[in-house]
């Protein structure tokens, strides 16, 4: 195949009911450790190492899953051993802010929007064995693979747009005023 045909071959991490869902030119491997939702590999996730070579994958797509995991350090350095260099990365995780972060009793943490900026090599204090560089991050009032009403998105549009302007003053204080963000996203280039 040539080059300019080659797809790129994107990890679903966990992707349970609600899979990755690839453009036209990607390829997904998915891993679950649940055989009901099909996964192209089945395997638990909180053992270490996954079962992938270095340096396999162009992009990593983790929704809803790090939280499921107990360690969180680990499965980051994972991530960036089996990516290629420049790899993208998109996690969405449950906001600290957020009631459903804490009632599923299979949840061992929820995160803040700068959770991730620990494992820059380039910030003061970082953590593991890895590299990556933050592209993008926001806060979410909503989930937006989940379906809401008309007036649902314009509110969530709003507070998304207000939460992002400070995300500090927004995870310090203002987020305790609107009743919590639903979700954590961020976008990662893996440095190598």
């Amino acid at each position: 195949m040539a080059d300019s045909m080659k797809k790129i071959l994107v990890l679903d991490l966990g992707p349970g009911e609600r899979p990755y869902i690839p453009a036209h030119s990607e390829r997904v491997i998915s891993i679950d450790f649940n055989k009901k939702f099909k996964p192209t590999v089945v395997y638990d996730l909180t053992n270490f190492p996954w079962p992938f070579k270095d340096n396999t994958f162009e992009k990593v797509y983790a929704s809803q899953i790090l939280e499921h995991i107990p360690n969180t350090l680990k499965a980051m350095e994972e991530i960036y051993r089996i990516c290629k260099p420049n790899a993208l990365v998109i996690i969405r995780v449950p906001h600290f802010s957020s009631r459903s972060a804490w009632i599923n009793p299979t949840h061992y943490r929820a995160f803040s929007v700068a959770t991730f900026d620990y494992f820059d090599k380039d910030v003061e204090q970082s953590y593991g064995n890895c590299n990556f560089k933050t592209i993008k991050k926001e806060i979410r009032y909503t989930r937006p693979d989940v379906k809401h009403h008309f007036i649902t998105k314009v509110i969530t549009k709003i507070l998304n747009s207000l939460g992002n302007m400070n995300q500090n003053f927004c995870e310090r204080i203002w987020c305790y005023w609107v009743g919590g963000f639903s979700e954590v996203y961020v976008e990662l280039k893996v440095i190598k």
